[in-house]
């Protein structure tokens, strides 16, 4: 059964760092890769991808990304209404059955979305509402289809409070009851809180609350106190799945 990883690159733009990134996703071997804030000159070694829109606001639109999913399986592309934020993919095993994986990046504190200002996270909100549609919608397409959002929501989901605030926490918490999902790295699956505190994610791995596979503990690197900030100044995340 597929591991899923996704990190948080931070637009590796020097060779240096993408060595250096180059040698960690070598070494986690993840089936299907989120990679946000990517560039196109990065690769995971995976020979299948799809990206969001180009563009990262006011970077350059030929290399930079939101949003790039990598898979080591064939996939098919699915439109989605976010096309510079998200991006999402339906899966294709060489065996075993297809599955959804919906990459995201959610607004940040101070972070304006569209027409939408960021104060009192508007802008967070908004941004949510219509990724929550959507994930619903995909769902509603291919019922029998596993579904995963990975990418970086920009909030915590641990207590005490890391990052965010507790408004978009009660947002982002809603939006996952409603979708039927999960995050597999929140609360006490929060890998980061239990091995780097006070760091934790604000970058997330989701599941169907339903979902019939089983799912080791969720996993962070690089296994330090904080992120190699010269490479990232987010961890990655992996979960590893198994049929139950």
């Amino acid at each position: 059964m597929p591991k899923l990883a996704t990190w948080n690159l931070d637009r590796p733009e020097a060779a240096e760092r993408r060595e250096a990134m180059r040698a960690h996703t070598d070494r986690e071997r993840a089936d299907v890769w989120v990679l946000t804030e990517a560039n196109d000159a990065f690769t995971p070694g995976h020979p299948f991808s799809h990206s969001s829109a180009a563009g990262r606001d006011g970077l350059d639109e030929r290399e930079h990304h939101w949003v790039t999913i990598w898979s080591q399986y064939p996939l098919k592309p699915l439109e989605t209404p976010d096309d510079k934020r998200t991006a999402a993919a339906r899966i294709l095993p060489d065996s075993g059955a297809p599955f959804v994986v919906y990459g995201a990046v959610l607004p940040w504190l101070g972070s304006t979305w569209r027409e939408h200002p960021s104060a009192g996270g508007v802008a967070f909100r908004e941004a949510l509402s219509l990724q929550v549609a959507d994930w619903m919608r995909i769902q509603r397409e291919f019922p029998e289809d596993e579904f995963f959002v990975l990418g970086d929501f920009n909030q915590d989901l641990v207590h005490p409070h890391y990052y965010g605030s507790r408004a978009n926490r009660r947002e982002l918490e809603s939006a996952l009851e409603t979708a039927g999902l999960v995050a597999l790295t929140g609360g006490d699956r929060d890998p980061i809180r239990r091995g780097s505190a006070p760091w934790a994610c604000i970058d997330h791995i989701c599941a169907r609350r339903d979902s019939k596979w089983r799912t080791a503990p969720a996993t962070r690197w690089p296994d330090l106190p904080a992120p190699e900030r010269w490479i990232s100044d987010h961890f990655g995340l992996s979960v590893t799945f198994s049929l139950a």
